[in-house]
């Protein structure tokens, strides 16, 4: 964590002094940015409302196992269509890795504090691919739960 924090906050240095080559990757950005904020945003919302002391798998958590690290990665993905510079893609691709690998320890606390409700959910909900989740959710008629 600490080193998507350091990935972060350089982007956001460099972004001071970086100007953009294309305007239209700068504003598709910003389309961007907005996504991962969404996932963000709504994981926050959904935890708010059904608690953390058991598996939640309604809401966005239906269509990936982990929105708030998919919405960080793909806000970490904007910062190279502000900037456009070398510095920002090697730090964007540095802080995208660090949201991977907190994704996948992420599933192995889970799987260890939920135990098998987890590994049903896992086997169910796609790790960060909401195109597949959302295909799954609309294929099924909706949030299906096996509890």
């Amino acid at each position: 964590m600490i080193v998507i924090g350091v990935a972060f906050f350089l982007n956001m240095l460099l972004l001071q002094f970086a100007s953009p080559l294309l305007v239209e990757l700068f504003y598709l950005g910003w389309i961007i940015l907005g996504i991962g904020a969404l996932f963000v945003v709504l994981s926050v919302l959904t935890l708010r409302g059904k608690g953390t002391s058991k598996v939640t798998d309604s809401g966005v958590y239906g269509i990936v196992r982990h929105p708030m690290y998919l919405g960080g990665l793909i806000m970490f993905l904007s910062h190279f269509f502000f900037g456009q510079n070398w510095m920002i893609a090697l730090n964007t691709v540095i802080g995208i890795i660090c949201c991977y690998l907190s994704i996948q320890s992420g599933d192995q606390r889970n799987m260890e504090k939920f135990g098998e409700d987890y590994i049903q959910y896992a086997e169910r909900v796609p790790r960060i691919n909401f195109i597949s989740g959302i295909v799954r959710v609309i294929r099924d008629g909706g949030y299906k739960r096996t509890r």
